[in-house]
């Protein structure tokens, strides 16, 4: 499985580094804030190039008359559907990445959109043809960097996860052959329930070849994510999710379960 939540990411990109104050004078003063634009552009394709099952491509503009950073990112995962990142989401890991980089990076960042009256906005496309923009002027910026996880829509945000990995549903019931499949967050954990005819459709599994299983599918999604996982994983214990678990049931009741968790660590 590969969560759409990971795209979120990208918006974090555009806090690598710091941009100085505009000093206001006679005459303006060239935008410091091209430099930093310049250097996050290597940056952004470098990542790409190191990502390619995740990014096709990425890159980072200003225009300097208007103070808009345009941060773009193109992502090769056919998984990835942009249209299902809500504006709540997408400011929501936004300020989880803020607050996790404090200094005086940050507050020369912040002051310096503010003096220059500019925006990020951020630019996501998907291999279906579909794009969408999030904008970010510095006034909400220093907002999202200030208020609490509760105080930034945490249960819209938390529905809009609990909608992208519930239509993963799809996926594991067919690869397992199951009846059906539901999802919930349970006990801390993103937990899809496999509906079987009968026990003994799953009778060659155990909870050792079950996690074997799921892990088999989870690791290879999160080493894709490079340098992203970290954040991803941060953002989603933020939310109270603390790793998946994949339950095993037989229709109307009728025999042994069998259930594994897999939280963060084992990933």
């Amino acid at each position: 499985m590969k969560s759409n939540v990971r795209t979120l990411l990208f918006a974090a990109l555009a806090f690598v580094a710091g941009a100085a104050v505009l000093v206001s004078c006679s005459k303006k003063q060239p935008s410091v804030l091209v430099p930093l634009v310049d250097k996050l552009n290597l940056d952004l394709a470098s990542m790409a190039e190191n990502s390619p099952m995740f990014l096709s491509e990425a890159s980072a503009a200003i225009d300097s008359v208007s103070g808009v950073i345009t941060v773009k990112a193109s992502f090769s995962d056919s998984l990835i559907d942009v249209r299902t990142l809500s504006e709540a989401l997408v400011q929501y890991y936004t300020a989880q990445q803020l607050k996790a980089n404090p200094g005086k990076d940050l507050d020369t960042f912040l002051n310096g959109m503010t003096a220059e009256k500019g925006s990020l906005e951020v630019a996501l496309a998907d291999v279906y043809g579909n794009s969408r923009t999030y904008t970010m002027d510095a006034t909400r910026l220093k907002q999202l960097f200030k208020l609490s996880p509760m105080q930034l829509n945490f249960n819209d945000v938390k529905s809009n996860v609990v909608e992208i990995l519930a239509s993963r549903c799809a996926d594991y019931r067919e690869e397992a052959n199951a009846q059906d499949c539901s999802f919930e967050i349970q006990g801390g954990f993103a937990t899809y329930t496999l509906t079987f005819a009968k026990a003994s459709n799953y009778a060659n599994f155990n909870q050792g070849s079950l996690k074997g299983r799921y892990l088999h599918r989870l690791q290879p999604v999160y080493e894709d994510m490079q340098a992203f996982r970290g954040p991803v994983e941060e953002m989603l214990r933020s939310l109270q999710i603390e790793g998946y678990r994949f339950v095993y049931v037989p229709a109307g009741g009728t025999g042994k379960e069998l259930k594994v968790a897999i939280p963060w660590r084992e990933i």
